[in-house]
């Protein structure tokens, strides 16, 4: 191999070592935070090993059970116009299948979010500054009228608003998903109350 091959190569190899670098450094964070998470609702972590020399790095889920029912967390890639885009995702059980409803942040972006909400009109829980902040779409409004107290849709309109999250209930299930990944102690933070909120909520919901 002469100079200049190796003038073309060692560059190459300087960045590939960088990235692969700034890869194994952003998989232990998250790796780091949902170990916590494990931690702290008593879940069981499942992390993938490393694939083609560490350059692949799934990342890692939870499941389990936590205040009697089922809970994960992962982060599922959805394709967006050829990139991947990413969220993170965490479902809780809902034993009292009747509700089904879709929430989001209010404005043009939550309305595109609700495109598969069955083609349903925005319900209107009567509390101007929730219906001004939060997008809600649902064909169970005598439900959630009821568990909807003010407190709670105090706490979900500054949540949605603030990390611009999505959430879904329907089919036994409660699914929070918001953009990113759970790479820092504030976004876990912020995950370990979602989880506590809605299970109250679910709680409240089964009666």
């Amino acid at each position: 191999m002469g100079p200049e091959s190796l003038l073309l190569i060692l560059p190459v190899a300087g960045c590939l070592g960088i990235f692969w670098i700034i890869l194994k450094f952003s998989s232990s964070r998250i790796a780091t935070q949902y170990r916590l998470l494990a931690e702290r609702f008593g879940l069981e972590l499942d992390q993938p090993p490393v694939k083609m020399g560490g350059f692949v790095r799934p990342d890692p889920s939870l499941h389990g059970e936590y205040r009697g029912r089922e809970v994960s967390f992962s982060a599922p890639g959805k394709g967006l116009k050829g990139t991947r885009q990413i969220e993170s995702l965490v479902k809780l059980e809902l034993k009292d299948r009747r509700l089904r409803a879709q929430m989001a942040p209010a404005g043009l972006l939550g309305g595109l979010r609700q495109r598969d909400s069955g083609g349903k009109g925005r319900w209107k829980s009567g509390d101007e500054a929730f219906d001004e902040a939060v997008d809600v779409r649902t064909g169970n409004p005598a439900i959630l009228q009821e568990v909807l107290t003010d407190e709670r849709r105090k706490w979900l309109a500054s949540a949605l608003k603030k990390s611009k999250a999505t959430l879904y209930i329907g089919d036994g299930a409660i699914a929070w998903a918001k953009l990113g990944l759970i790479a820092d102690e504030a976004t876990r933070l912020r995950f370990e109350e979602v989880v506590e909120f809605f299970c109250d909520f679910a709680e409240a919901v089964e009666g």
